[in-house]
């Protein structure tokens, strides 16, 4: 319902009224009938529909129900997981620790020589670290995210161009007035 805006002392007084008259009359009707439909009998009648909804709800079988036990084929031995049989049977607390292959001493040894501020130090081992790419520092991808590109320079060898390739037909029936790339007109 929409306020309305023109309220003066008439209208309120009339608002004032009929609230007074609506809680008269709730109070009269609880007089009047507080006692056939009082608390108590409504709480009995709950009680009632409580026991004929719980008769209504299947009790659970006697026997426990137990799902039949699956035999997955098993997986092909990783490399992550060579790895991690390896370290056990190294028996080196911090073996299963390691993630990353050993950095190789040269580049070890850019972390003690210079400041970062300078452009040396851990800024230089962090720039060669970050030149290597992650086949090369790691044994196997850390996280689903690489699996994406795991390996992808070996892949990349497969894919040759195209020795009859089409992509001259694409700029010839390509419809636009300048052709496809845009040539600068000169004047």
């Amino acid at each position: 319902m929409a306020r309305e805006l023109n309220m003066d002392t008439q209208r309120q007084n009339f608002w004032k009224e009929a609230v007074r008259k609506e809680a008269y009359v709730r109070l009269a009707w609880h007089e009047k009938y507080s006692a056939e439909f009082g608390r108590e009998k409504s709480s009995v009648r709950r009680q009632d529909r409580t026991k004929k909804l719980m008769e209504m709800v299947p009790k659970p079988p006697e026997k426990s129900l137990t799902l039949p036990v699956i035999n997955y084929p098993k997986k092909k031995p990783t490399l992550a997981s060579i790895n991690m049989i390896a370290a056990k049977n190294s028996q080196d607390p911090n073996a299963l620790l390691v993630e990353m292959r050993t950095v190789t001493p040269g580049v070890r040894d850019l972390l003690y020589h210079g400041f970062t501020k300078e452009g040396r130090g851990r800024y230089q081992y962090l720039q060669t670290r970050k030149l290597k790419i992650p086949e090369d520092k790691y044994d196997y991808p850390l996280t689903s995210s690489w699996e994406i590109g795991w390996r992808l320079n070996e892949v990349q060898k497969q894919f040759r161009t195209p020795k009859y390739g089409r992509s001259r037909i694409v700029r010839d029936t390509f419809f636009r007035r300048t052709g496809i790339l845009y040539d600068p007109v000169t004047a």
